[in-house]
């Protein structure tokens, strides 16, 4: 990133050296450039592997919820011990259906009936009540027991959320190993899901010899689905070449599928490309657009490049408090390189622009609680919570 202004005194060059000491732009102009696209695609790359994005196979609305007219023959059916009952008592309890009021306590009572005596789906449900703390302690190791259960029955959706616990080491100690196998299980189910993270696995080598080739295989038979996770990642290995011929049409291509799905880490990619002209026609207002829509998911590349957008008036007018809002907004989340950007651009402001970014900043941490706190439960983790 190279941050410019529109200044004509002194102020100019003094800024632009400094940016230049720190972010590596003492390099040709085209090169700084490349490095930088090269540094947000890494990025969205490893984030979507430690962020395993999650598809929402079976949720409350698939569940065959119990209308108000039958509830009572259900709880009925429930009472005397018919799992199917139990499990569906369990789901219109957590959803508040059926005119029943909304309860995670009962919602895991009943789903523990029904689990305990091997529902497959209702041991998920207790194992997602687990992880996110509903109607239970949070508690990792009480999931991945759940998740096994079910898994160990052939379930794809629990082999593919033991995997994830096993992956990030959530209640089980972490082993790639182990993930892999699950994934692996999972996707000989055609869980397309599993499949994209064993893609990611073989391409960063994790559990299993580094395979460029295989990894490539595998996102692309995700991807072909539609898999918006996998169609990034393919396109990240058609931009780097790896597993397959560069070929950065086809890396815009697939980033374009993508982020029109709402994948963040490929909007950023995307708008990384059209700054640059890689793969498509230059396009500053088109990249400033991606760069905003996946900055306002929470995703710290993007506010880095959006705050650059605005700091040089590429693809929207000059705005230094739009600027200092999202360089400060990308602090938040570790993002260094937003930290010197930040003080560079507060140095070109007044007292006044300042007390306008600060205001700006608060009202968008308002309206986003969850996209700047590092400590937020992982919920992405998980495929089919319910």
């Amino acid at each position: 990133m190279r941050l410019r202004t529109a200044t004509r005194n002194r102020g100019r060059s003094h800024i632009d050296r400094r940016v230049r000491f720190r972010l590596g732009a003492h390099m040709a102009p085209s090169r700084c450039l490349l490095r930088a696209l090269f540094f947000f695609i890494c990025v969205a790359l490893a984030s979507a592997q430690e962020d395993v994005k999650s598809q929402i196979a079976e949720t409350a609305s698939e569940v065959d919820l119990p209308d108000a007219a039958e509830i009572n023959e259900v709880q009925r059916q429930a009472e005397a011990g018919e799992l199917e009952a139990q499990y569906r008592l369990g789901a219109a309890y957590r959803a508040g259906a059926a005119r029943l009021v909304q309860s995670d306590d009962q919602a895991v009572k009943w789903f523990r009936k029904a689990a305990d005596q091997g529902l497959p789906k209702a041991q998920i449900a207790l194992a997602a009540a687990y992880v996110f703390g509903r109607g239970v302690s949070q508690d990792y190791a009480g999931a991945a027991r759940w998740y096994g259960a079910a898994a160990q029955q052939g379930d794809a959706l629990a082999a593919y959320n033991l995997g994830c616990l096993y992956y990030l080491g959530k209640g089980v100690p972490r082993s790639y190993f182990l993930a892999l196998d699950w994934f692996d299980k999972a996707a000989r189910k055609d869980m397309v899901a599993a499949r994209s993270m064993l893609g990611s696995m073989y391409w960063k080598g994790q559990g299993v010899p580094q395979d460029f080739a295989r990894a490539a295989e595998l996102q692309r038979a995700a991807a072909d689905t539609g898999w918006a996770e996998a169609e990034n990642e393919l396109g990240v290995m058609y931009f780097r070449g790896e597993g397959m011929p560069l070929d950065l049409v086809e890396a815009f291509r697939w980033f374009a599928a993508a982020a029109r799905q709402g994948n963040a880490d490929a909007q950023n990619n995307l708008g990384c490309l059209y700054k640059t002209g890689r793969g498509v026609r230059t396009d500053f207002t088109a990249a400033r657009r991606w760069f905003n829509a996946a900055a306002e998911q929470g995703n710290a590349a993007a506010q880095l490049n959006l705050g650059d957008m605005y700091a040089n008036g590429r693809g929207a007018p000059l705005d230094y408090v739009e600027a200092y809002k999202w360089f400060s907004i990308a602090t938040r989340q570790d993002v260094h390189l937003a930290v010197d950007a930040r003080n560079n651009v507060a140095s070109l402001m007044s007292k006044r622009q300042l007390r306008e970014a600060i205001v700006r900043i608060s009202a968008w941490q308002q309206q986003h609680p969850k996209a700047i706190d590092k400590n937020k439960p992982q919920e992405s983790l998980y495929v089919a919570l319910w």
